[in-house]
């Protein structure tokens, strides 16, 4: 979306719809770091503002949907212009389903037990944390940039929030089998992690979609050449 037209305030729009897009992404990214230190310290009031703060990020996607839809029947644009409005639409859409798992995280946080040694999963669970907002980050700042290399290298980056998501599964079962009085707290943190690891997925979506954006294609695990 950087070719210039005629009619500035279009030029206007467009910039527009990628700033609010970047505020969304910022506004999500806080989320997930605000359920990440609420899980690290099992802070049942700091969960609680992670879930009421997820309305923010549903009434800025619902912004950019209506402006994306102004922008489509009024502007009526084509080519990449055309693929970065359809494109934006879907990453908003991403983006809020990113929240909603950020919001789902904080409502497991009291199914932990205060009492129960769970510093390990929880360390792992904080790390695959670190890594989706650094991913979302990158690849919000790809989007902006129109760097598709950015982008695709985020992608490939899900292996590692995969891999240690399969780890601590392994681990969460085992102490399950081994401890079925503190079957609970085992599976809050299943559901956490995997919110983390769908994260992860919406995250690989947004890269997609900057790759559409530029080249008309969508990239699916290496199949689409980067140009």
């Amino acid at each position: 979306m950087s070719t210039r037209h005629i009619v500035k305030s279009y030029d206007g729009d467009l910039n527009q719809l990628k700033s609010k897009l970047s505020e969304m992404g910022k506004e999500t990214a806080d989320q997930i770091s605000q359920a990440a230190k609420a899980l690290l310290n099992r802070d049942g009031g700091m969960a609680d503002v992670v879930i009421v703060c997820d309305e923010k990020v549903n009434v800025l996607q619902q912004d950019i949907e209506e402006f994306g839809i102004q922008i489509l029947a009024t502007r009526q644009p084509l080519a990449q212009d055309l693929r970065g409005v359809i494109a934006g639409l879907k990453m908003a859409s991403d983006l809020e389903r990113i929240a909603d798992y950020a919001a789902n995280i904080a409502r497991h946080i009291p199914d932990l037990d205060h009492h129960l040694e769970l510093d390990q999963p929880i360390a792992a669970i904080f790390e695959m944390t670190e890594h989706t907002i650094k991913m979302l980050t990158d690849v919000m700042a790809a989007f902006s940039a129109g760097d598709v290399h950015k982008a695709i290298d985020v992608w490939h980056r899900d292996g590692q929030v995969d891999g240690i998501y399969a780890d601590l599964l392994g681990d969460l079962r085992m102490r399950m089998s081994e401890d079925s009085d503190n079957i609970k707290s085992y599976t809050g943190l299943i559901f956490i992690a995997r919110c983390c690891e769908r994260i992860g997925d919406h995250i690989t979506n947004l890269a997609e979609n900057v790759h559409y954006i530029e080249h008309g294609q969508t990239y699916i695990n290496g199949k689409v050449p980067l140009s």
